[in-house]
């Protein structure tokens, strides 16, 4: 069983990085970080003959992810919700599903996904709309939602200083060697 880690930050090595980092630490885990990656805008072409996806590198990326049987979605909370990168790649899986909605959804309902999301601005509390955003994507795509820790962090390395987040971790961690585990 392997991990796509799926970094949605800016920036390298940050407090969502270094979580996420921490979650995976010693096991089968690709880290792909979105920013690293041409990611175009889906056209939404659902209504009109015409089918012209963007020339980028948004295949790729989700075959490598696919091949994976956990998904951990990691996420800056940037204006309550989701980062701009992870939200345009998860709004391509419209394309995914105009191209292959039965198999796509197939794949899909085969992972198990957990959320990392770390905020400044009470992400404890102003951060579950986004865990409930998550939810109804999992939910439409048929993936199981097996846990999500939301921290507080904005300088580097605060993310090291919210114990909540670092028991939270924990517990999250000891759900991904249960699945990991085949239980």
């Amino acid at each position: 069983m392997g991990i796509a880690v799926l970094l949605g930050s800016s920036r390298k090595n940050g407090n969502t990085d270094r979580l996420a980092g921490q979650l995976v630490k010693g096991l089968d885990a690709i880290k792909l970080y979105l920013s690293d990656y041409n990611i175009q805008p889906i056209n939404d072409y659902r209504h009109s003959e015409r089918e012209s996806f963007p020339d980028d590198d948004y295949l790729m990326l989700m075959e490598q992810v696919l091949k994976q049987d956990i998904i951990v979605f990691a996420t800056p909370v940037y204006w309550y919700g989701m980062s701009g990168v992870m939200k345009t790649f998860v709004d391509r899986w419209s394309q995914s599903l105009l191209e292959n909605r039965a198999g796509f959804r197939a794949a899909l309902s085969a992972k198990k996904a957990f959320v990392i999301a770390i905020g400044d601005d009470e992400p404890h509390l102003k951060g579950l709309p986004l865990i409930q955003q998550f939810q109804y994507i999992f939910d439409f795509a048929g993936i199981t939602f097996a846990g999500h820790l939301l921290g507080k962090g904005n300088r580097p390395d605060d993310i090291l200083h919210d114990a909540a987040a670092l028991i939270a971790l924990e517990e999250l961690r000891g759900k991904l060697n249960h699945y990991l585990a085949g239980a």
